[in-house]
């Protein structure tokens, strides 16, 4: 059972035809979906093989509604702390991929602790950078991590975005990240740089570094290389939002059934790719 923590959140997707034109018109093509990291990673977990559990808030609103019923259909076991308007964020995607996310978390940084019982079952605890911000969604996520090292449950961390991390810095968002203690951080080649990771790994912190289609990578907490592996040949030109989620979920479920390193980053790229083509699959129905 993973048990991520953080946004479940509407999701409207804007793909542009043609490259942007700053105050013109930019012929799109627009959707509406489930979307969050958190959430994303829990229904990646369950459509790998796990279980999944997700633990955030949402509006007490028919769009909270139908955002709680796609996570169910999707067979994760939702938690939900449901008050006012739902978060929801605009994904402008241009056409060579490259994305850009305006994000209105409304209610999703209200959570609180909901109690012991939130770890009945559970075997492994994530959550993105992206709640750490924001109260007491932040000081939640901050004892939920704690709870978890009292259990010796592993916890693993995302990075999220540079555009997040931009609030605190490079150096603040690496003390603030070894002070959670989570046992595993995945960050992509941008949030690698920004935070100095190769040169300068987090103590007692496992790096897992996703480098879209070359190979990721396992760094143990002294910057040894543990593993590799590449993935597959990916859809190109497809809206990427949501793959390192994928590859997170994919991952956590081989970790936590104790496959090895190079295993798991091989069922994180399965994951990402079976992501990637279900998204190719809904544009090309569009």
């Amino acid at each position: 059972m993973i048990l991520a923590v953080g946004d479940l959140i509407d999701e409207i997707a804007v793909r542009l035809v043609a490259p942007w034109r700053r105050g013109s018109d930019a012929t799109a093509r627009i959707t509406r979906r489930r979307g969050g990291s958190a959430a994303n990673v829990a229904v990646a977990a369950v459509a790998a093989g796990g279980r999944a559990r997700f633990l955030g808030a949402i509006g007490d609103d028919s769009t909270g509604s139908a955002l709680l019923a796609a996570l169910q259909a999707a067979g994760v076991e939702a938690h939900l702390q449901r008050s006012g308007r739902s978060p929801s964020i605009i994904v402008v995607v241009e056409p060579d991929g490259e994305r850009t996310m305006l994000p209105d978390r409304g209610v999703a940084m209200n959570l609180v602790h909901p109690g012991p019982t939130i770890f009945d079952g559970v075997s492994w605890l994530h959550a993105p950078a992206y709640s750490l911000f924001g109260e007491p969604l932040a000081r939640t996520t901050r004892q939920l991590f704690a709870d978890a090292r009292q259990r010796g449950i592993p916890a693993s961390l995302d990075a999220s975005s540079i555009g997040a991390l931009a609030a605190w810095g490079p150096e603040e968002s690496r003390r603030q990240f070894a002070e959670l203690g989570a046992t595993c951080l995945f960050a992509n080649a941008e949030e690698t740089e920004y935070l100095d990771l190769r040169n300068r790994p987090l103590q007692g912190v496992t790096c897992i570094l996703k480098r879209g289609s070359d190979e990721a990578e396992v760094r143990g907490e002294d910057g040894e290389l543990l593993a590799t592996a590449a993935p597959d040949t990916l859809p190109l030109g497809v809206d990427t939002t949501g793959a390192g989620d994928a590859f997170a979920g994919g991952f956590l479920v081989a970790r936590a059934s104790d496959a090895p390193w190079e295993d798991a980053l091989y069922a994180g790229h399965v994951a990402a790719r079976k992501h990637l083509l279900q998204q190719q699959h809904h544009e090309e129905a569009e």
